[in-house]
Parts: C-alpha cells; structure tokens; sequence
C-alpha cells in the first residue's frame, strides 16, 4: 500500500512539473511579462539596431540597489549575431559583455541592451516596457514604449526617451 500511494504521489508531482517551469510544453505559454519582452526583442530592438551585433538581457524590476547585476535581475539572455538572433546563458552573457575591439576598454565588441517590463494592465490589454541601451561606457540610452494588445498581437502605440548619455 506505502509503495503503491508513493508512486500515485509521484505520478501526480511528475504531471504537475509543466505547470511551473517556464519553457515546457513547447514555449506555447509564457507569462503575460515574458511575452513582452520577446516582442521588444523582436519587433523593436532587432529592427532598430540589427545592422551590429548587440547583447541583450530580460531582466526584472530591481527592489534593492544590492541587486543591480545579471545574475540577479537576469531572467533570458540572447545574442544578435551576423543578422541572426540566439538564446544564450548567463555566462556566455557575461563573456559577451566583456569582450573589447583590440583591448580599448571604450570599444565594446557587442552593445547591451536590456528589456524591463514596467507595467502590465491587463483589464485595458496595455503595457509599459523599457528599453536600455549602452554602446559603450560613454553612450546609452533608455527608451519606454507603451504597447496596447490588439486581439492576440502587442503592437507599439509610442515612445518616449526617458534617459540618454
């Protein structure tokens, strides 16, 4: 009896699993935040800055100074590549990022960028994200694009510049 309630036990834990690990079942369901950030990616930052390559990480909203880096905020991570795009970790990010043209510490190989979702109104289908940019340790740029969901699509509605150096 002890083994056969264990094995229902694990049966049922093992059939759960999908419903809480993000990325199972084929990527067909994302949360409403992981959503977004993919369409920043897609159709705004990769037809903005597609002509170089770049670094890109999702991250989530920081509640402590203490947490401002990659490995805390950092939820995805993908390369833009020779006109192609690829998920990468944390560590190849992190590689990415350091890398510099001929040792200038000013000459970053890849420019950075990261995609903050700010606010999700799910009763008016709108939404707030945030685009940051940085070319090097003298130039960057943030960007808030508000998106309204029209049927099952996000589409750009405007742009602000919030930051700049």
């Amino acid at each position: 009896m002890k083994k056969a309630t264990a094995f229902l036990i694990g049966l049922v834990l093992l059939l759960l699993v999908p419903a809480f690990v993000s990325g199972c079942g084929g990527g067909e369901q994302q949360f409403p935040d992981e959503e977004l950030a993919v369409y920043a990616l897609e159709n705004i930052l990769v037809p903005e800055q597609r002509d170089a390559d770049f670094i890109v990480m999702w991250m989530r909203q920081a509640t402590a100074v203490s947490e401002a880096s990659p490995d805390v905020l950092g939820l995805r991570f993908w390369k833009w590549e020779g006109g192609s795009l690829s998920e990468i970790t944390l560590e190849e990010y992190e590689e990415l990022a350091a890398q510099r043209v001929g040792g200038n510490p000013n000459d970053w190989t890849y420019s950075q960028h990261s995609i903050t979702v700010l606010e999700i109104d799910g009763d008016n289908g709108e939404a707030v994200v945030e685009i940051g940019s940085l070319y090097n340790p003298y130039a960057g740029s943030g960007v808030r694009y508000l998106l309204r969901k029209e049927g099952d699509e996000w589409t750009k509605v405007s742009e602000s510049t919030v930051w700049g150096s």
